[in-house]
């Protein structure tokens, strides 16, 4: 158990924080800026008021801070400062017993207090404040008590505060929408329509919002703050071992040589403290503005820190906000990238050759940093930066460069490591160091997705790197179905719900099945009459397009009907045969390519209209029958455009991108008809009358083209559906089979 503080040591540590940093004398009406450091009003900040009196800076962090018309004046308060001066008189008056008289008689010596009210008061009073039934609950403690309390830095409890615009009412609510205290009269005048509810119940929301929210990221960046402080520190002392190390070596050189070479030795002696010192110099610009943006951290941790633990429920919401904003302003001047040392350890002893000593002297030795390894000028390039299809091996090559831009030659420590970003799986490359700096690094990814290739010298990350790495599946990844599901009616569009499990039109499009993810019916449910594209939203409500009732119907998570829209029209939540659905989960709404009137219209999951965009014809951004539509990773939409025979690429607004339609083999994409795009990016597009399916990057770099028409696995009648499980597995419905074909 920690020691009880004295006396003593509680009005020391008091008058430390009761006194002003500019003028180390007791605080003589404090004012708080922005950045949460506090200093008298005068003259402390009144004399750093600019000449046109429209801002100041705070002598600590060096915040600019605007004034207002009231100038100084017009600066908060600090509650705390306030509070500690609170706990000051409370301590005398508690100390000296004959200077406290009784708060509410007047007449009576105070013998107790009372933490609720605030007041001191007399045997009688204290009576009578127990027999009232308002004031029965409150905690009434004897001086000694009230002594012991402040000796712990605790303030006297204040009342509740009264409201200045309406005398009387107590100021027991708060404003959520004003982010202030108000009373009853308030909320019917002024704050009618607003959010507010009684202080108590908010205090413990805001509290964790502040600590939550904006005050440990507070904490992480100060986090890196220390540490970067060690790297300089750390880089600091390499450089003052450096220049140990490389006056030995001068010494040694030049002691190997005979008087001639003394002055020399001198000179390069002074050239390399110069040159120390400047660097150094450097390093501490450098560090002095790391441990400025320290201090505005520091401060704004511990005014946070301080009103929690000090501040009445009402101060603490009004903190609150201000706290939040300069957390903000903070976080937008906070670069982490910032902190790092820029200075290093990079001198070198350089030896040109030793000639007659008489022609040689001015030229033998020489200490030089510029020609160092410079990760600014190495460079790193290959095919392997291109991305990758599976089990494939791909070489990237580093060139390793000086601060002049020629080669280095040194040996230096490179490591490469290809990272899956979906589960962090981490691949090691094998590294080959060649000749005059270059490096070979080679990597053999083994699972499609995207990937990071992190590559490091030294310790420090190359130039560009981390790299994206697309890696696609290999082509013969398609040759035959890893699974095939049988027995599914004239399976049409699929897709997968959250818990993996696939949704599947089937019947000639009359219902809608539900399977595990072996292929096991759950359920079966829906009367449709020509349904086609299937997709399903966040909360695996279900969405149907039936084609012959020209409209898209809604069905729970377990199949039960919720509603439909649409009618045979051109007009809004109008249709003309359509074919597919998918879901956006990024805005949350649902795109329908609207077949037979050539555009997409966008509806909102309760099946209202958005907007559309698409007319007829074949220019970009025209259609002519677009059937389905899928989204990737970076919310592009990717719709069939089945009578130009291609695929055209959107942003989610409707902006034209590009279009897919080329193959490598010279022909042009045929019947362009479903579409599913994996975790990589990696598009997928059947073929309606070749009876197969052309794989593309999302670039639209032809990569593969698998199936053909027939009954053996690996092999298609027809296929009306792609979708893509949670494995990025292509999922194929082979409608004419009556089976999923798995690859």
């Amino acid at each position: 158990m920690a020691e009880r503080v004295t006396t003593k040591e509680a009005l020391k540590k008091l008058d430390a924080q009761l006194e002003c940093s500019l003028c180390l004398d007791t605080f003589k009406q404090p004012k708080l800026l922005p950045c949460f450091h506090v200093f008298c009003k005068s003259p402390c900040l009144e004399k750093l008021v600019t000449k046109d009196g429209c801002s100041l800076t705070c002598p600590t962090c060096r915040h600019i801070v605007p004034l207002s018309e009231r100038g100084v004046a017009g600066l908060q308060s600090d509650f705390h400062i306030d509070h500690l001066f609170e706990i000051q008189d409370a301590f005398n008056k508690a100390d000296d017993d004959n200077d406290t008289n009784c708060g509410s008689c007047e007449d009576g010596k105070a013998t107790g207090y009372c933490n609720d009210c605030g007041d001191f008061l007399c045997d009688e009073c204290q009576a009578a404040h127990k027999r009232v039934k308002y004031t029965r609950d409150h905690k009434l403690i004897s001086l000694d008590e009230l002594k012991a309390q402040v000796t712990s830095l605790v303030p006297p409890k204040k009342a509740v505060p009264h409201c200045p615009k309406h005398l009387g009412n107590d100021l027991k609510i708060y404003c959520d929408t004003c982010s202030t205290l108000i009373c009853m009269d308030c909320i019917i005048r002024i704050h009618k329509d607003h959010n507010y509810d009684l202080v108590a119940d908010v205090l413990t929301k805001h509290k964790e919002e502040l600590v939550s929210s904006s005050l440990k990221p507070v904490e992480e960046k100060l986090d890196s703050i220390q540490r970067a402080l060690k790297d300089f520190d750390i880089r600091a002392k390499a450089i003052h071992d450096q220049r140990a190390a490389i006056e030995a070596n001068i010494h040694k050189e030049i002691d190997e040589q005979y008087r001639l070479l003394d002055q020399r030795r001198a000179d390069l002696v002074g050239e390399l403290e110069m040159l120390t010192q400047q660097k150094l110099k450097d390093l501490v610009a450098q560090r002095d503005q790391v441990e400025i943006t320290q201090v505005k951290l520091t401060s704004c941790l511990e005014y946070a820190d301080r009103g929690l633990k000090t501040g009445t429920d009402g101060e603490v919401l009004e903190m609150i906000s201000s706290v939040i904003k300069r957390v903000k302003q903070i976080s937008t001047e906070f670069q982490s990238n910032a902190i790092q040392p820029e200075t290093k350890a990079d001198m070198e002893l350089i030896t040109k050759g030793k000639e007659p000593l008489q022609h040689a002297c001015q030229d033998f030795l020489e200490i030089d940093h510029s020609g160092s390894f410079s990760l600014e000028n190495s460079h790193t390039t290959g095919d392997g930066l291109k991305g990758a299809t599976t089990e494939e091996t791909k070489t990237v090559s580093f060139q390793a460069m000086t601060k002049k831009n020629k080669k280095f030659k040194s040996k230096l420590f490179l490591k490469a490591e290809l990272v899956r970003i979906e589960n962090k799986d981490k691949s090691n490359c094998e590294v080959i160091e060649q000749q005059h700096g270059q490096h070979k690094i080679n990597y053999r990814p083994m699972k499609q997705g995207k990937h990071e290739l992190h590559i490091t010298v030294n310790g420090d990350a190359v130039r560009g790197s981390p790299f994206p790495i697309a890696v696609v599946p290999s082509p013969q990844s398609f040759v035959k179905p890893s699974r095939v599901v049988r027995g599914v009616n004239y399976p049409r569009g699929t897709v997968f719900n959250s818990k993996g499990q696939l949704v599947v039109v089937e019947g000639d499009g009359s219902t809608v099945s539900v399977l595990t993810p072996e292929g096991e019916k759950i359920r079966t449910f829906g009367k449709l009459s020509n349904a086609f594209g299937v997709t399903v939203d966040k909360d695996d409500n279900i969405y149907v397009v039936d084609c012959n009732n020209h409209c898209v119907n809604k069905f729970s998570s377990n199949g039960v009907f919720v509603k439909a829209v649409g009618r045979q029209g051109s007009g809004n939540l109008q249709f003309i045969s359509p074919r597919g659905i998918c879901y956006n989960k990024r805005d949350n709404n649902l795109y329908v390519p609207d077949q037979c009137n050539h555009r997409i219209q966008v509806l909102s999951t309760e099946l209202k209209f958005k907007r559309c965009f698409g007319t007829r014809g074949n220019g970009n951004g025209q259609f002519q029958t677009p059937l389905y539509a899928a989204f990737d990773n970076s919310n592009n939409l990717y719709v069939t455009d089945h009578g130009n025979n291609r695929v055209q690429v959107f942003t989610a607004k409707g902006q034209f991108l590009r279009t897919i339609s080329q193959r490598a083999d010279g022909q042009k994409l045929i019947n362009s008809w479903a579409i599913a795009i994996d975790s990589s990016d990696t598009v997928y597009v059947s073929e309606n009358g070749p009876h197969h399916v052309s794989v593309f990057t999302s670039q639209g770099a032809y990569i593969t083209t698998f199936g053909g028409q027939g009954t053996e696995e690996g092999q298609f009648n027809g296929i009306h559906g792609l979708s893509i499980d949670r494995n990025d597995s292509v999922v194929v419905s082979d409608l004419g089979n009556g089976r999923l074909q798995i690859f």
